[in-house]
């Protein structure tokens, strides 16, 4: 698994993961984390997780980890971790990992995923959640490739419900977001607040 350090990537094995994790109340993973302001903030609010992010985005990724290394009074959080690599195909150590799953704001391959092939974007999830896990999903309802439909809640939970189901995650709402429910990221702030851009949610539990 490669780790993303702001002195350059890591290679970190099983075990290393594994001690990681030793510990803590849990592990948040976002997908597609880009620069990781989700996964500092977090961190931050909850110390006794550890929170990684995954992008494929090496250099968005040494921005997170620069920032995440700093003190804490500076907006560092050392409970943090970024690793590099295509969120279809995360590394194996990352299977059943998760307490709880983020997808903000998807983009490109994986918001394709998400629109075209339901089951598939299940099938992941199921793999990298622990027995016991919270989704949270968060999509720009305008961005959706040119040959997509824009999504609307009632699409998004026509479509993963049932996928979802098949992985154990039990849909608890689907709905359009207001600005102010919006993730706390950056990327939010460029792309929703104050643009008046619709936003769609789905939260879903899994219980073991």
């Amino acid at each position: 698994m490669e780790v993303i350090t702001r002195s350059g990537p890591q290679s970190y094995d099983g075990a290393a993961w594994q001690r990681l994790r030793d510990g803590r109340e849990g592990v948040l993973l976002d997908l597609g984390c880009g620069e990781g302001d989700y996964v500092r903030r977090f961190a931050r609010e909850h110390p006794r997780w550890l929170a990684a992010g995954l992008d494929s985005d090496r250099e968005a990724l040494r921005r997170a980890a620069r920032q995440a290394e700093r003190r804490a009074e500076r907006g560092g959080a050392a409970n943090t971790l970024f690793i590099a690599a295509d969120a279809q195909h995360p590394p194996p150590e990352l299977e059943g990992a998760a307490q709880r799953l983020t997808v903000h704001f998807p983009w490109a391959a994986l918001l394709r995923l998400i629109l075209e092939d339901a089951p598939a974007f299940a099938a992941l999830l199921d793999r990298l959640a622990a027995e016991r896990c919270a989704l949270e999903l968060v999509l720009n309802a305008e961005a959706a490739p040119p040959d997509c439909e824009p999504p609307t809640p009632h699409s998004l939970a026509a479509a993963l419900q049932g996928p979802l189901a098949e992985a154990g995650f039990a849909v608890q709402s689907c709905g359009w977001l207001n600005p102010q429910d919006a993730p706390p990221t950056r990327w939010a702030g460029r792309l929703v607040k104050g643009s008046r851009r619709a936003m769609v949610g789905l939260s879903a539990s899994r219980a073991g």
